[in-house]
């Protein structure tokens, strides 16, 4: 990963540190055409919070892109019924910055997605911080 992503913090939320594997399709592209069959692509979350992440992908996305996501939330402060959630939600690229090894670091703002996913997603940053 490209060492030289540094950028002012501008989010409204804080976000916590996450390394989990989620899968994502395209739902709705933006003056694009692209077919990644019918199989889900995967990526690397970087971080995550209350409205958004930051993904690690070997697809070049355009911002704007409207993306369907899907990720198992670990939350080892969580009671025991509520430690394993998995959460699916429809995002938006908002930036794309192209790392080493032809990977891309996308910014993500979640458009849709339940109160009791959000609700899990703000326990788990505020447990991480």
């Amino acid at each position: 990963m490209n060492d030289t992503y540094e950028s002012i913090e501008k989010r409204k939320f804080a976000r916590a540190k996450a390394e989990f594997i989620l899968s994502y399709r395209i739902n709705k592209s933006v003056e694009m055409h692209m077919w990644v069959g019918s199989e889900e692509v995967s990526a690397v979350m970087l971080d995550l919070s209350e409205t958004g992440m930051a993904i690690l992908t070997k697809f070049n996305i355009p911002v704007a892109t409207v993306l369907l996501l899907k990720f198992t939330l670990i939350n080892f402060s969580a009671d025991e019924d509520n430690r394993l959630r998995t959460i699916e939600m429809s995002a938006q690229v908002r930036n794309n910055i192209p790392q080493d090894e032809g990977e891309h670091r996308l910014g993500i703002v979640f458009t849709k997605i339940s109160k009791k996913d959000k609700q899990a997603i703000t326990d788990f940053v505020q447990t991480t911080k």
